[in-house]
């Protein structure tokens, strides 16, 4: 009896082990037709005055070389007995297409769900929530950045600048910004023109008041995978067909 429960057992871990790498060899061929395909999350986080986080936010973006979906968030405030609460709750998806210069939002993230709203792109910032992640109207570096000591994170290397947005105060506050320079991400470079310049990637930048070494607050992001499921390739290849199937007014 113990001898069959032993080849039982082993029967069993070899049929786990063929699953697992069956998946793996799936996963793997769905990605292989997209050069461009993962998963991100852009982190906006605020300081109190003592440099303690205040509350964070939180915004996934999957994308598929020319589309992307975004996680549009919205950040709820509510004050009782003198403390406020901090929460954050999806409003909707966000497809994003750049071939065709359009979006369409989505209430939930299946490969079923019907559009809400379409429009063209806009140039700059979004009228609501979203993330104009492509624009390179949205932030502009005034002046010339100064160059600040290199630092490595996690094993990788960054270039620092220290500079000012084109609408900022150059009396009250100022940024730092941390540039990637290994291409990954580049589509999501946090400012453009500059990032250009360098050929690198801004991937965080944390802003200060001059009068206080803490931060005030924060933007990065975050990689979160170089692949996508099956499932999310399914999503990306309905609204894909949507875009064809529904076709923005002004839309390339």
């Amino acid at each position: 009896m113990c001898h069959m429960r032993h080849i039982v057992l082993i029967f069993l871990a070899a049929q786990c082990n063929l699953l697992c790498n069956y998946s793996e060899q799936q996963k793997s061929r769905i990605n292989e037709h997209q050069t461009n395909v993962g998963i991100i999350q852009l982190k906006s986080t605020f300081y109190n005055t003592n440099g303690t986080i205040a509350f964070s936010d939180l915004k996934k973006v999957w994308y598929r070389d020319s589309l992307s979906i975004e996680q549009v968030n919205k950040t709820n405030f509510e004050t009782s007995a003198g403390a406020t609460t901090v929460t954050s709750s999806v409003l909707i998806y966000r497809l994003i297409d750049l071939d065709s210069r359009t979006l369409y939002d989505y209430k939930s993230f299946s490969d079923t769900a019907l559009i809400v709203h379409k429009s063209v792109l806009p140039d700059s910032m979004m009228l609501d929530y979203g993330w104009s992640y492509y624009s390179k109207e949205v932030r502009q570096i005034q002046g010339v950045p100064q160059a600040l000591n290199d630092t490595v994170i996690d094993n990788i290397s960054y270039k620092r600048f220290r500079f000012n947005f084109s609408r900022d105060d150059l009396h009250k506050s100022y940024k730092i910004g941390y540039y990637r320079c290994d291409k990954k991400g580049r589509q999501f470079s946090l400012e453009k023109q500059f990032s250009e310049k360098l050929n690198c990637t801004m991937m965080k930048f944390v802003e200060f008041r001059v009068d206080n070494s803490n931060p005030t607050a924060s933007l990065e992001i975050e990689f979160l995978s170089d692949s996508l499921t099956a499932d999310e390739h399914k999503v990306f290849d309905a609204w894909e067909k949507n875009i064809k199937k529904y076709p923005v007014k002004g839309g390339h």
